[in-house]
């Protein structure tokens, strides 16, 4: 363990004073002490993490008033009691965060990093076909006549999907009542991007999406312009770690998935050690591999798939099973999903679907399947991302994947069904469109359907396409 002379010393070569003496078993603690002269007043918002299973630390507040910082005016948010890792958010200097840094119990001090999300361009619900059948499908990926099949109709009934994203729009008719609002970083609840209700449509909605009986669990940490901050993130991610450990002890529990469809520009060591200690809380992990065309491993947090851990990070494929020309690849991939023309909910009406590509909407899929086989085995599978990992690996069909996968698994997302043992039927209640969707909004998005798609009346497509965004 770093002791205080051995910060003192630094602190002393860097031109400042200590204030106070050390004392018996204060190794590792910060003292008072007086900055250099000349250091920067400019600050800026660092992510503290301390060491996993680390619950003997000081508080943070302790550390900030030794540091003679008031914790109400730099203290941007912290941990909840029981999660683990334990992290922090302050607001301080270069000078502050190098203290930090030195300190024998905390692991990880760096500033706060964007995050964007992940999505390009249409989309259609071919992939729910290709999910469940070795023939996968053919035809045009616009189209809806496709075959979904399943052998066990609970479709991740019990689950809990956290869709970490730009929100969720609860009201959406494919939620069928399942969707309910977690938490919001923003301070609104509203999806003003769309992302995260495509998302959330194609994890778990009726018609379109995978687990058509699970909870779908709102966790806004992104912007309307689809972009955040890291430290939202967290925040977001230690709501889902102390809303699982609730709900775990709950009747009918069946067990937690994260479904992030989104990363950064280069790695950020705190979310990972977040997500890590949400691992360990026996929370799964599906994560979208990134739209770049290049290695998954150089980025958060889909770096974090692979041999040797629990999350799972998905790549793309079109309906022909070729890797989709933006899609990362690399070791770091563990599995490829459609994720070309997908055809989900929307966040601007309760009727109103949209396309959209990208490995965003190729990371839903996984975490659809992933339910499904939690029901099939809650006792082995329920709360055991490892076990499951490696159930949902098996179960993939291996060689189908065309093109180059930068040395990652040839393997392709399957749920464990080969062809049609059920039609897709299951009740979905679609509002009447004479109310809220008979808006001017919602026949405006009609009057853009277009022609050489056949969809379901009782839905309004809101556009053939979608910016490219990251």
């Amino acid at each position: 363990m770093k002791s205080f002379f051995a910060i003192a010393a630094g602190l002393l070569a860097a031109g400042s004073s200590v204030l106070a003496a050390p004392t018996t078993g204060s190794e590792g603690f910060i003292n008072k002490y007086a900055l250099p002269a000349n250091h920067s007043l400019e600050t800026k918002e660092y992510i503290i993490t301390w060491w996993r299973n680390d619950t003997d630390h000081r508080k943070i507040e302790n550390y900030l008033d030794n540091l003679s910082l008031k914790s109400g005016d730099v203290l941007k948010a912290e941990s909840t009691p029981g999660v683990n890792p334990q992290w922090a958010v302050v607001e301080m200097c270069d000078d502050h965060a190098k203290i930090f840094k030195e300190l024998a119990e905390i692991n990880v001090v760096e500033e706060k990093a964007d995050v964007k999300s992940f999505a390009q361009q249409q989309g259609a619900p071919w992939g729910l076909q290709r999910v469940s059948s070795a023939a996968g499908a053919t035809g045009s990926p616009q189209g809806q006549d496709f075959v979904y099949s399943f052998d066990d109709s609970a479709l991740g009934a019990g689950v809990d999907i956290y869709v970490i994203d730009t929100g969720v729009r609860t009201t959406h008719a494919v939620f069928t009542g399942r969707a309910t609002q977690g938490f919001t970083a923003t301070g609104s609840f509203v999806d003003g991007d769309g992302h995260g209700t495509h998302v959330a449509g194609t994890a778990g909605g009726a018609k379109f999406g995978v687990a058509q009986g699970a909870n779908i669990i709102e966790v806004k940490v992104l912007g309307d312009d689809g972009s955040g901050a890291s430290s939202d993130t967290i925040k977001g991610m230690d709501w889902v770690i102390a809303n699982h450990n609730k709900r775990k002890t709950q009747p009918g529990f069946v067990g937690s998935i994260m479904s992030m469809s989104w990363g950064l520009q280069g790695t950020a060591n705190s979310v990972d050690e977040i997500i890590s200690g949400a691992s360990e809380a026996g929370i799964h992990v599906s994560v979208a591999a990134g739209n770049d065309g290049i290695d998954a491993c150089g980025s958060t947090p889909a770096h974090l798939g692979g041999k040797n851990s629990n999350v799972v990070t998905v790549g793309s494929i079109n309906i022909d099973n070729e890797i989709s020309s933006f899609s990362n690849i690399g070791q770091c991939v563990d599995i490829y999903a459609p994720g070309e023309q997908i055809l989900s909910s929307w966040s601007t009406g309760d009727a109103v679907i949209n396309f959209l590509s990208g490995t965003s909407m190729a990371c839903p899929h996984v975490t659809g399947v992933m339910a499904t086989l939690m029901t099939q085995d809650v006792a082995g599978l329920g709360q055991n991302p490892a076990a499951l990992k490696a159930k949902l690996l098996a179960t993939a069909r291996q060689g189908d994947v065309k093109g180059n996968t930068g040395g990652s698994a040839n393997l392709l997302l399957s749920n464990g069904v080969d062809g049609a043992v059920k039609r897709l039927t299951k009740n979905y209640v679609l509002p009447d469109h004479s109310g809220l969707n008979g808006s001017p909004a919602a026949r405006a998005a009609a009057a853009v359907m277009v022609k050489d798609i056949t969809l379901d009346k009782r839905f309004q497509l809101h556009s053939r396409e979608a910016k490219l965004r990251f």
